[in-house]
Parts: structure tokens; sequence; C-alpha cells
């Protein structure tokens, strides 16, 4: 699988990054009011009524002629949707909300009417089993992939989804250069040896192959009917061009880029799709949008009942948190995640909205990382912010718990850059190294570096001058300034001069790209096993600029040696048992590799963390059914709700 290749900043990696931290904006006070253990009226009100092969709305459509049977419409082999509570009964809406940007409600509708792929996360987010494909297997070297579908599927216009399907979104769609010059999975063939197989080959071992196809990414394979979209294609239509402009696109190239239900989901109303509910009115909707069950969607419950039990999702479009808000505690919104700082206000009107709190376990690990900037172009900053020594010393200047209670309402644990004690990867030590606060200790560190001080009392750096350190902090995240501050009091109180320099987080990124900041901060991501995996910028220097503790080393990797520094062994050895991770399917291979490439993350120790990201929260409805008893909150690696199977979600009453 090639390197990254350099990353230039975007709105969506703004977005990631404020939502990674989203409990920087919180505060919580009462153990037992904020408890997300049912309180108020019982939430296990049991389903009533008789419930046949499908939803009455169907049978109706089946009796006027307007549908085939059921037994026509589901498939031989269809997904078995083992339920979270009971299994549930038809009928009824999900009433949520939209927050009215495209992108944000293209992700909030994906996360729950979206997310068929080949292959998907369980329940529980831990493992990756059979979605769309019944079967999988990787070759040995990791270069070739195997899926068998389910016999019988169909697209939601009755259409059958085969392998020809895939080869389609594959080879015209992903693999066509005036699409896509960089393709989103490098340089791959597919072959369909028969209707319900499909063999994906690669140029490289791609070992985290199967983990992307989970991700948001996996939309990429299973969002193409070629029935539909080979009339907009050149290589199927001569007038493809016409095809494109009837269709309301000024090209053909438009409309495959809008109809990718990963990032663009749902401005394309009538697009055959995979998913159990459709689209009945854009996605970009100013007021509200609507989406009907799929009468052809695949999936059962225990009972051979054809999924979604609900028959539509009801989304308000509501920009401002206040309203939204208020129209939750009230019970009108079914379900919802929240800031932190709305905590106290949510908890005490339980009752009253007829709703009760669950967890959301975040993938982050921190509430900020701080990273020194081990290139630095000024070689007096570079020898200074290399040193170990010095950044062990900066660690333990810092009063974590000070911060928690200041800012954080006392909801916090001292922690540093390293993985959460959900993750399979959880290392006590690596986690807890270096967090006490100890201004002896400190000093005696930062003495061993630098001891000598001017008259007052700041530390003189290897050219006989005062050490002033600039903090770059973007102002995404309300609380990163605040916390921000306090660490450069406590830097002051051991001789180091730092100051911060807060900007919008555009410029801020800009400057780290480009080398020019001596301490920078940005979101905590790694906290959980996929992510750990797929994105370890914050352990080794994978990803420009947001491995910012060493820019210059990632540009190094990406380029095969060919531009930036040369990494110092320990680093190189990280980023060789990275490729190794990359090139094998094997998880237990995997993971054995990417803990030796933690371990030299701890012992190098290149960043500070703060504290541990704490558990979010959110509300559910009483009258909702099937709900989990948990879900995360991972942008695109974990795509929550979504694989919890929101089509199993029932309406009680």
């Amino acid at each position: 699988m090639p390197r990254s290749r350099p990353h230039h900043v975007t709105r969506r990696d703004l977005l990631l990054a404020s939502g990674l931290a989203l409990m920087a904006s919180g505060a919580m006070t009462g153990c037992e009011l904020l408890s997300t253990e049912p309180a108020g009226r019982p939430s296990s009100r049991a389903p009533r009524g008789p419930k046949g092969k499908e939803a009455p709305m169907l049978a109706a459509k089946v009796k006027a002629g307007e549908l085939p049977p059921v037994e026509e419409r589901v498939p031989k082999d269809p997904y078995v949707v083992q339920p979270n509570e009971t299994v549930g009964v038809y009928g009824g809406a999900l009433r949520l909300r939209l927050p009215g940007d495209a992108y944000s409600n293209a992700a909030a509708i994906y996360s729950t009417a979206g997310y068929e792929h080949l292959v998907r996360w369980d329940v529980e987010f831990k493992e990756i089993i059979p979605n769309l494909a019944r079967e999988y297997r990787a070759s040995a070297d990791s270069t070739e992939y195997t899926f068998v579908l389910r016999e019988g599927i169909r697209w939601s216009d009755g259409e059958p989804f085969t392998a020809e399907d895939i080869v389609f979104a594959v080879e015209d769609v992903m693999m066509n250069e005036e699409l896509h010059p960089s393709p989103p999975f490098g340089r791959m063939r597919a072959e369909a040896p028969d209707e319900h197989t499909v063999v994906l080959t690669f140029a490289e071992p791609y070992g985290l192959f199967l983990h992307y196809l989970a991700t948001r990414q996996g939309s990429w394979f299973t969002d193409y009917p070629k029935h539909y979209l080979s009339r907009f294609h050149p290589r199927y239509n001569p007038d493809h061009a016409t095809a494109a402009r009837e269709a309301g696109f000024d090209e053909w190239t438009a409309v495959f880029h809008d109809i990718s239900s990963s990032w663009s989901f749902g401005r394309t109303v009538g697009k055959p799709t995979l998913n159990p509910w459709l689209l009945t009115t854009a996605s970009d909707n100013a007021t509200r949008v609507v989406l009907e069950r799929n009468p052809y969607y695949w999936k059962v419950d225990p009972e051979g009942s054809q999924l979604p039990y609900v028959d539509r999702l009801d989304y308000e479009v509501i920009k401002e948190d206040e309203a939204a808000l208020l129209k939750i505690l009230n019970g009108e919104i079914d379900w919802a995640t929240h800031q932190l700082k709305d905590k106290p206000v949510v908890a005490r009107n339980r009752e009253r909205g007829d709703y009760r709190l669950f967890d959301v376990v975040p993938e982050a690990m921190n509430v900020v990382c701080i990273y020194p900037n081990l290139t630095h172009e000024d070689p007096v900053k570079r020898r200074i912010l290399s040193n170990r020594n010095v950044r062990i010393g900066l660690s333990h200047a810092i009063n974590r718990q000070e911060i928690i209670d200041a800012v954080f309402q006392r909801q916090g644990q001292a922690w540093q850059v390293a993985p959460r004690r959900e993750s399979t990867f959880f290392d006590e030590e690596m986690a807890t190294q270096y967090v006490e606060y100890d201004v002896d200790r400190a000093n005696e560190f930062l003495d061993r570096a630098f001891p000598d001080k001017d008259r007052d009392g700041i530390r003189l750096g290897p050219d006989g001058k005062p050490i002033s350190l600039i903090i770059d902090v973007a102002n995404i995240i309300p609380t990163w300034p605040d916390i921000m501050s306090l660490v450069a009091r406590y830097w002051r109180a051991v001789g180091i001069d730092a100051r911060l320099n807060t900007a919008n987080p555009e410029l801020i990124v800009e400057r780290g790209q480009a080398n020019k900041h001596d301490v920078s901060v940005w979101a905590g991501e790694g906290g959980l096993d996929a992510v750990i995996l797929l994105n370890p910028y914050n352990y080794l220097p994978l990803l420009n600029p947001y491995s910012y503790f060493a820019v210059r080393w990632v540009e190094w990797y990406q380029s095969d040696g060919k531009e930036g520094e040369t990494p110092p062994p320990p680093v190189r050895r990280q980023m060789e048992l990275y490729d190794q991770v990359r090139a094998t399917a094997d998880s237990e291979t995997q993971v054995r590799l990417m803990k030796e490439v933690l371990r030299i993350a701890k012992e190098q120790f290149h960043a500070i963390g703060v504290s541990i990201l704490q558990d979010e929260y959110g509300t559910v409805t009483n009258r909702i059914g099937n709900w989990p008893k948990f879900t995360t909150q991972g942008a695109w690696v974990y795509c929550p709700v979504a694989p919890t199977n929101p089509c199993q979600y029932f309406i009680k009453d």
C-alpha cells in the first residue's frame, strides 16, 4: 500500500478535530444526577400487536400489485440481525435532528441510514464481520482479497446487486483518472469470476484493507449501481453529457462526485441504494429531510421478518443548539449526543422528557496533545526540544489536576498521549508516565539539560540566551486556550518563557505544515483500536501536519527518503514496523507489531498529554426499543451509531 501523501487541511479536518475534542466545552456536577443509569419512567415497555414477515405499508403495496411478494424481495441468504433487546414491531417514525450544513447533515444521515459495506464493525465496535459479503479471505501476501456476496440481494429499485457493481465501482469510478487522479485506495484491479464473487487485487500488500472497508471508506465499493450510473459514464453511453444535463448536472463527473453516500450522502433522490431507508428529500433541504423504508432491504430479524422495523426517518433541520436542546428536553427528538456542559439540565429533565441517558465512548484519548517541534528549523530550539529530559521536565511541571478542576469541573484523569483503557493497546505505564505534578522533579530534569538561568529565572539555552517558546493554539476548541494558558504559566514557573499564539485553525495548520512552530497542540485522536491502526499520527510521525512533533520526519517517510530529514534509529524502526502492520492482514500480527510501535513511542516520549477525554453521553427517548448498551464517537472510523444496526430500532408504543 502506498504511503500517505502530504495532507492539506480541509474543513472536514477541522470538523474532525472539533468532534474529537467535543469534551473541551464541558462541565459536569453531581454523580448521581448525571448517571446514565435509567431513571424516571421505565425504559422497557413491551412491543404490542402482531408482526408478519413485512411491514404493513409494504404488504399493502403487494396487495395493490405495486410490489412483488416479500419472499421475492428478500435474498436467499439474508443477514440475520440479532436484536439488542428483543424482536421488535413495525411502524412509526424516528424523530431526529440535522444541524443544517451539508457536511454535517450527510454524516448524521449516513451514520443511521447508511453503512452497508462488504464488511462492518460488530455491535461492540471490536471485530470486523461479514455484511454484504457472506464470507471473505485475503491472500497470504495481502495483495488479493476475495469476497463472496449473499445471493439474491437487490438494489432498492429491485435490480440485482452483483459482483459487476463492485467491478464498476473499482474499474470505472475509482480507477478513472478523470474522476480520481489519485485513486482512493491506490492502484487496484477488480474481477468477477461469477456474479456473486469479486476479487480485488493490489499492486502492493494492503494488510489494513479490511479495516478501511469497515469505515466510511467502505461505501466506495457498494454505492455505485452500474445499471443506474452507466448512462452517465462515457464508457457506456456516447451521449453521457446529455444524460448528465437532464439529471441536473453540468457534466458527467459531477454526477459521480455527488452521489457517494460516504461524504455527500443524500443529495441525489432516486439513486438506488442498499440501505434500509430511501431519501424522499435531498439531505441539504433547508427544513426537513425524510427517508422511507427500502422495500428490497436484505436484512431480517431472527423470526425472518424483513427489516427495518421503523417506516421513516424524519429529520428536522435545527441549526441552533439551544433550540435543539429544548426539543430534547421535551422528548421531541428520539436520540442525540450532547455537549457535557448541558448534562446537568439534561439529567434533571429525564422524567419530563421521558428519555434516558446512554454512554458514548470517544475514540480520542486526550483533551489536547502538546507537540514540541523536534525538527525545528532553528537549530537552537531544535536542540532544546529534542532533549528528552526537557520534555519530561515540562510534563512534570504541568498541574493536571488544577486543569481538570478549573477547566473540566473535576472530571478527568491525568493522561499522556496513550491508548484508552478500552483498547487492546492500553499500557498503564505509557498512560501515566511523567504525569505527577512535581516542580522539584521538573526542575531536576530541566537542570540536567539547561541549568543556567538569567536574573529573571529564565533558563539559558545552548546559545546562552533565555529559552522562549511560542505555543500555537487553534481557537477551534474553546478549552484549548484555557488549558494552554495554564500550561504556559506552569512552564514559566520552571524557567521556560512560554507564550501563547492563539489563531484560527487554518493559520495554525499552515504554520505546522511549514515547520514554523515551536510547540503546537491538536486533538488526541487514537484512543481505540481501529484508529490506532489506521491513523496513529500521535504515536509516530506519519501525517503532515498533524504529527506536529516532527513534520520533517513525516516528509522523509512519505517521500521514501527523497525529502525531509532522516529520523533517528528508534523512529525509523517505528516506521519499519508500521509498514509491516500495513502489509499483513493477520490481526494477531498487526497487534503484535503495533504494540512494538507504541512501546517505542512510550520510550521516546515525543508528545505530552494532559487528561483523558472523558466518556461522553447522549439521550434516547423511552419509546425506542433495541437501543444498544453504548455507542462510540469515532468520526469516519467507527460511523456511530451504524454498527449497532439502526434497522432493528423500533417504536414501543
